[in-house]
Formats: C-alpha cells, structure tokens, sequence
C-alpha cells in the first residue's frame, strides 16, 4: 500500500528535519492550511478539481488518502518548510521555489501513476500555481497570520469565479 509508504518516508523526515522543541510556533499556520483544505474538499466534494485515488485497494479513496495528508503528510512538510525558511530575500525566493518544485513533482508522479487525478478543468500547470501561492501565502500567515486571512478571502472568491462549482453539490 503505496500510503503507508509515503507516511513512513515522512516519519522519517520528521525524525531528521524537524526541531520538535520549536513545533508551538508552526501550530497556527499548519491549521491554517487544514481550514483551507478542508474547506476546498467540502465545498468542492462533489466537484472535485483534483483528487485522490487509491489504486492498491478498493476502500482507499480520495477522502481517506486526503485524511492522512491534511493531518500527517502537510503538517510535516509544513513545519519542515517554515522552520528553515531563509533569511535573504534571494534564498527565499529559491527556497520557495524549490518547494514547488518538489510538491509538483510528487503530485506529477502520483498523476502519472493515476493516483492523483484532475477535473472540471484543472490540470497539473494550474497545481504549479497553486502550490507557488500556497507557500507565499503559508509563509505570510507564519509571519503576520491577519494579513494572510485578508489576502486569502479574495483568493478563495476568484478561485470560486474560476472554478465554480454547482450551488446544488452542497446538498
């Protein structure tokens, strides 16, 4: 089970590159990212943009696989991305590239493998630019966590004028 695999490399990543003593200080903006994830996975269930897919056994699906990334896989990747995050302007804009790079890659290869699918008009350019406006946008909430809800808010409405999803698929 490919899942279990990708845990236990995480695992691994947060024994070797986390301070486990300085994780307080991530907490915030790694709920950030879960209110922001869950809330695209609720508003857009039945309209998905991309998704999830087990491929080893039936039971494992988007909303299982999604569970175990919003709490475990991100929350890693996140601490390990603001906890060493540059000081100079021009590492940080390498660093942050690099870390776009390294999630469009896995999200490629488990597209490529159909483990990750697109929808409704989405396709792997548009993952770059989300995944280059969330790390701007995690790290703005490290820093000034008000200024990233006042940026997010019309993010998310021209995400919804975008990608619109049918009002009925709340039901």
């Amino acid at each position: 089970m490919y899942l279990l695999l990708v845990i236990v490399v995480w695992i691994f990543f947060a024994y070797k590159f986390i301070d486990w003593s300085q994780w307080k200080k991530q907490y915030s903006t790694i709920l950030f990212f879960m209110v922001v994830n869950l809330l695209y996975n609720t508003l857009y269930y039945n309209h998905t943009l991309w998704a999830f897919r087990g491929i080893t056994v039936d039971w494992l699906n988007h909303s299982l696989i999604n569970i175990a990334f919003t709490f475990f896989i991100c929350p890693v990747g996140l601490i390990i991305y603001l906890q060493r995050f540059p000081a100079t302007r021009r590492n940080q804009l390498v660093y942050v590239g690099v870390w776009v790079g390294f999630y469009t890659i896995i999200e490629a290869l488990f597209a490529h493998r159909g483990m990750f699918v697109y929808d409704n008009g989405w396709n792997s350019w548009l993952n770059i630019l989300l995944n280059l406006v969330l790390f701007v946008i995690l790290w703005i909430h490290y820093r000034k966590p008000v200024i990233a809800w006042i940026i997010s808010i019309p993010i998310a409405v021209m995400f919804y004028l975008l990608f619109p999803f049918p009002l009925d698929s709340l039901k």
